[in-house]
């Protein structure tokens, strides 16, 4: 797992787009699975604290939505992407 070189396929021009697309889809499918797993907890928090809790579950659940799909494509980038680049990329960045 190296996330740097995910990072690095994903934003790599030499990458098509079909692989960064499936990498972030399967991202944002899995962000939303958790947070449909999420929801009854929530209900709970909310109803306890209500102010607190859906400020906090406004500004956590943006930041999941946007952080959560990027950190899951770049751990599937290096599967996904060709491995010429794999190999290209890894040799530009000194064997990482």
């Amino acid at each position: 797992m190296n996330t740097p070189l995910g990072y690095a396929l994903l934003r790599d021009r030499r990458v098509s787009l079909r692989p960064k697309l499936v990498a972030l889809g399967t991202g944002v499918a899995a962000v939303a699975l958790i947070e449909l797993l999420q929801i009854p907890l929530e209900s709970v928090f909310a109803f306890l604290v209500p102010v607190a809790g859906a400020a906090g579950d406004v500004a956590l659940d943006g930041a999941e939505a946007v952080i959560g799909p990027v950190i899951i494509a770049t751990i599937l980038m290096p599967h996904l992407a060709p491995a010429e680049i794999v190999q290209q990329l890894r040799a530009e960045r000194g064997g990482a």
